[in-house]
């Protein structure tokens, strides 16, 4: 089963994890956020075939385009956390890991498939 999200989805994960209300910035980048990670390559024929690796989408597209005017990682991370989890695959990264993904997709010191194969190793 694929979880299907929308904008809504984010901005919820968004008001529930960051310490204030960032502005959203771009409805342009979120958008291609949720796009992104349910890219089909013909209808009905998914893309990205795994958990993680859609999970990974939201985290990088989100870092990279920057919706919002702060917290971009944050909010990344945590759709990225909540995605696995309402997918059934529970995460236990270890300590600092989340963060130092965050800080390694925002550096572009690692990919897409890299931060997928991280969250899918993180897997319990």
């Amino acid at each position: 089963m694929i979880l299907a999200i929308d904008a809504g989805w984010i901005l919820g994960i968004q008001a529930s994890h960051v310490p204030s209300d960032p502005r959203l910035r771009d409805w342009g980048a979120l958008h291609a956020v949720v796009e992104r990670h349910r890219f089909e390559r013909f209808a009905g024929e998914v893309y990205y075939e795994e958990t993680p690796t859609r999970a990974a989408t939201l985290l990088e597209t989100m870092v990279l385009l920057r919706p919002f005017e702060d917290y971009n990682g944050i909010i990344g991370a945590a759709c990225a956390w909540t995605y696995m989890e309402d997918s059934g695959e529970v995460m236990v990264p270890p300590p600092g890991a989340m963060s130092q993904l965050v800080r390694d997709l925002r550096e572009k010191r690692t990919d897409l498939l890299d931060a997928a194969r991280r969250l899918r190793s993180w897997k319990s």
